[in-house]
């Protein structure tokens, strides 16, 4: 019986080693299939680079001879003279153009007055102005002022309402918490 054991025991070796070699060839099968496949593309990619690079040299060649070219005449070509700019007029530090007449000081007057018309006649002088001095007004109402105890009353009661709240939520909380811990202590003694 141990024979019998013994050689079912290697023939299911057998049976399952030729079953791994067996799995394992199309596997290997696959992979040499997908390398040629990746050789293949790798070549083709070459070649198209190859190619492109080719061409880019070639036009990039042609580009350079025509900058070349266009330089030559650029630089050959004899120099035109610029026309002169016509003088602008004399402006002030905004751009706009400066008028010497505004700067007379008889512009004012009742006389009208037009650049390249004879001068005109000297103003006559305004009458002084006496300043006008206002009395002033009668005392001013007094109003009532609000009392000072009412005012050092009212930021008493403020503080006590913003301390007294917080006293009393918490104070409660604590309080409902104790109860319930209270009525759970006889349990604990059972």
């Amino acid at each position: 019986m141990d024979d019998n054991l013994e050689n079912a025991a290697q023939e299911f070796e057998r049976d399952l080693n030729d079953a791994a070699e067996n799995a394992w060839k199309p596997v290997e099968e696959s992979a040499e299939q997908v390398q040629a496949h990746i050789e293949e593309t790798h070549e083709a990619a070459q070649e198209q680079v190859a190619e492109a690079a080719e061409t880019v040299e070639g036009g990039w060649s042609e580009v350079k001879d025509d900058f070349q070219e266009a330089s030559a005449e650029t630089w050959s070509a004899p120099e035109t003279p610029e026309t002169p700019v016509p003088p602008q007029p004399e402006a002030d530090r905004w751009g706009a153009v400066v008028n010497e007449a505004a700067d007379d000081p008889g512009r004012w007057n009742d006389n009208l007055y037009t650049p390249g018309a004879e001068e005109p006649a000297p103003a006559e002088e305004a009458p002084k102005v006496v300043d006008y001095v206002a009395t002033p007004p009668a005392q001013a109402e007094k109003k009532d002022k609000f009392p000072v105890w009412a005012i050092i009353l009212i930021v008493l009661l403020v503080l006590c309402i913003c301390i007294a709240c917080p006293i009393i939520i918490i104070g409660g909380s604590l309080f409902a918490i104790f109860q319930d811990a209270v009525s759970i202590l006889p349990t604990l003694f059972l």
